[in-house]
């Protein structure tokens, strides 16, 4: 396959990783960017504290083989410190999000790069997803997808994520400007910045394609905890709303966190 690529200092893709991640998982993220019809510039391999030494092996091998790879060693303080760090070293026009767990489209990164060149107003691109997830076994996978108009998207953010995290690609210098993660959002980090992006007036969108295949193993444990749901609960009302219907979706959906796990798992299987 003959690769395509923009000028120099175009795009970098950061994929962080940490102890407890799978090689196999880890191998298949790094493959998939590979493998894309555009190579970016840089792909930044985030170690966020100390791993095992199967990781270190894979990660090193990779760096031997490839010169777009960069391991970057960061302080196990948090994703929103280590996405930081790596924001900080790209020194390309835009950076693509991407965890250890998941696989992106051959395409991906060619149809998002396309789309921002010709939609300078954009700051911030996602994509649908592909959610999936191999627990029992069997693979089971599950369309998702996101709101695509500006208007919309700003709407979601008052009940529902406007973005799937991980199929984002933003301008660097924007999300540098907007003073990057808040690093005492050990979750939700992304919402709380979503939420300053909107407010700053940065352009937002979403293709309306999965580009990405989304691992939703113990997805759901991590965002019913309290701490979780506080954060929620200061990134949702950052942004104030004169409207009744979404100040009630807000509310709602903050409670529905703190629902038994059996409705939350209905509601994340029916109502998403």
């Amino acid at each position: 396959m003959q690769n395509k690529t923009y000028q120099d200092k175009t795009l970098s893709v950061g994929i962080p990783y940490h102890s407890k991640t799978l090689a196999e998982n880890l191998k298949e993220a790094i493959d998939s960017i590979l493998n894309q019809s555009l190579l970016p510039d840089a792909l930044l391999l985030i170690q966020n504290g100390d791993v095992p030494a199967e990781l270190e092996m894979l990660v090193n091998e990779y760096c031997e083989k490839n010169s777009i790879i960069q391991q970057i060693p960061v302080p196990e303080l948090g994703l929103p410190t280590a996405l930081n760090a790596s924001i900080l070293v790209a020194d390309t026009d835009y950076y693509a999000r991407m965890d250890s767990d998941d696989i992106a489209a051959t395409d991906r990164l060619e149809k998002q790069m396309d789309f921002l060149q010709n939609h300078n107003e954009i700051d911030i691109l996602g994509t649908w997803a592909w959610e999936f997830s191999a627990t029992s076994g069997t693979i089971k996978k599950r369309l998702k997808r996101m709101p695509t108009e500006p208007s919309k998207m700003r709407e979601w953010f008052h009940y529902r994520n406007p973005f799937i995290h991980p199929t984002v690609i933003f301008k660097t210098d924007s999300i540098k400007k907007l003073g990057l993660y808040n690093e005492e959002f050990k979750t939700d980090q992304d919402l709380e910045l979503w939420g300053r992006a909107i407010k700053a007036g940065l352009g937002i969108a979403n293709l309306s394609e999965p580009l990405l295949y989304f691992r939703t193993d113990n997805m759901l444990a991590k965002r019913s905890k309290i701490d979780a749901v506080m954060r929620q609960v200061r990134a949702r009302y950052s942004l104030n709303t004169p409207s009744l219907k979404l100040n009630i979706l807000k509310i709602l959906a903050l409670i529905f966190r703190l629902t038994p796990r059996l409705i939350r798992e209905a509601g994340y299987k029916y109502l998403r």
